[in-house]
Formats: C-alpha cells, sequence, structure tokens
C-alpha cells in the first residue's frame, strides 16, 4: 500500500511541472468558422458555440475544458506541451442530445473530440484576439473572444472588389486593409494552393506569373474569410 501512495505522489508531482498555464488561452472563446477538407464551414447563424480552458489543475484527474455546441455540451481535460505551442484534449465527453437537421455541430465535435487526431498546435493572435487550432490532419478551429455575425462577414465579402477581371499582370484590391493582420493566398480550380498565405501589405498583386485559367484569391482578416474568383489571360 505504501508503495503505491508513493507511486500516485511522484504522478502527482510529474504531472504539477509539466502543467504550465498559457494566461493568453485561459477563458472564453467563440467559435467563429471551421476549415475542413479545404472548406471554410461558418457557425450557423443565430448560434453561439464556446469553449472555455480553466487554469490547469495539478490533480489529473479534474476537467479543465468546457464548451457548448449547437445543441450539446462537452467537457474534457486539456494538457499544454512543446513550450505552450500544442495542446492535448483528452477524454472529451458530450451530451446526447438529437439535434435536428444540424449537421454542423457532427463535423465540429468530429475534429475537437477524435482522440486520435485532437492534439492541437494553436496560435493566438493577441492584436485580433483570435485562437487558432490546427490538429493533425490539418483540420482548422478558429474562435475569437467575440461572437462572429454572418452578416459580419458577409459585408466583410462584398466589400472587397478586384479589378480588373480578366486579369493579365496586375489587379487593384479595394474594400480591404493592407497591412500585416491581412492576408491572403490563391488557389485553382481543384482548390490546390498556388500561392500560400501571405501578408497582404499593398492594394494591388502581380500575378503574370500565374498560367491562364480560372483561380480564386482568399482573404482573410480579423477572423473574417472572403473568396474571389478571378481569370487570368
Amino acid at each position: 500500500m505504501k508503495h503505491i501512495y508513493i507511486l500516485f505522489l511522484v504522478l502527482f508531482a510529474s504531472y504539477s511541472l509539466k502543467a504550465q498555464d498559457d494566461p493568453d488561452l485561459l477563458g472564453q472563446w467563440y467559435l467563429h468558422y471551421i476549415e475542413s477538407n479545404g472548406a471554410t464551414i461558418y457557425v450557423p447563424n443565430g448560434n453561439a458555440l464556446t469553449i472555455t480552458f480553466s487554469n490547469l489543475d495539478p490533480n489529473p484527474f479534474a476537467e479543465n475544458v468546457v464548451g457548448f455546441g449547437t445543441c450539446n455540451e462537452f467537457f474534457g481535460k486539456y494538457e499544454l506541451n512543446n513550450g505552450n505551442t500544442s495542446l492535448d484534449i483528452v477524454d472529451l465527453s458530450q451530451t446526447l442530445v438529437m439535434c435536428d437537421g444540424d449537421t454542423f455541430e457532427s463535423v465540429y465535435f468530429s475534429i475537437l473530440g477524435n482522440s486520435s487526431t485532437n492534439f492541437f498546435d494553436y496560435t493566438i493572435n493577441l492584436t485580433d484576439e483570435t485562437l487558432t487550432m490546427i490538429d493533425l490532419l490539418g483540420e482548422k478551429l478558429v474562435y475569437g473572444r467575440q461572437i462572429l455575425s454572418t452578416k459580419d462577414n458577409k459585408s466583410f465579402s462584398s466589400n472587397i472588389k478586384i479589378y480588373p477581371n480578366p486579369v493579365q499582370e496586375k489587379f487593384s484590391i479595394t474594400g480591404i486593409s493592407t497591412n500585416s493582420k491581412t492576408s491572403y493566398s490563391i488557389h485553382n480550380l481543384v482548390g490546390s494552393v498556388i500561392i500560400s498565405e501571405r501578408s497582404m501589405t499593398q492594394a494591388s498583386l502581380d500575378v503574370s506569373q500565374l498560367k491562364a485559367g480560372i483561380y480564386f484569391i482568399k482573404f482573410q482578416q480579423q477572423g473574417k474569410t472572403a473568396v474571389k474568383k478571378f481569370v487570368k489571360i
């Protein structure tokens, strides 16, 4: 019995040494959107999906992450690793309410609760107040401290204009801030990345190196995303 007690103390102490809080992670976050299999899926209008991280507890059996889907809630534990650049969600459980006509929650929970892949690399942008979590399969969950309304995202997208289109060498961009907070990437018709994500610091882009064809440019800024189609001639 004494040996078992000592073993428990050793495990308890090792967990305590490993557990280091990330103060920027703590608190409540609202899910803004999911990027899964190359598609961006926004939270259904009128829903507030949250995840809340509590202080890491020395007790390895204590729950420290809870949240809500579209009609169910979940709870479990998380652990920080690699100098607080990745987190592992373990022992995640959820309530089992039937969500009539809802498919979003099943996609969300399949990413968050998949014990074989939900070891997430995470980054926090303190300026934009966004949390980005990417699992082992590249599935991405993007959260913010505030609810992102579908209306705001539609307005963001509709304000962006690119011209000329079709374009031969350069096109100009209006309706979006050009600074380090704004990024873009260019994709072909089948979704392959032609130009990976870069900061957009100018109001024009040189696409003369692209082959003739149809492309999509994806803009991202402060948790909002817009996709525009253009033709290279």
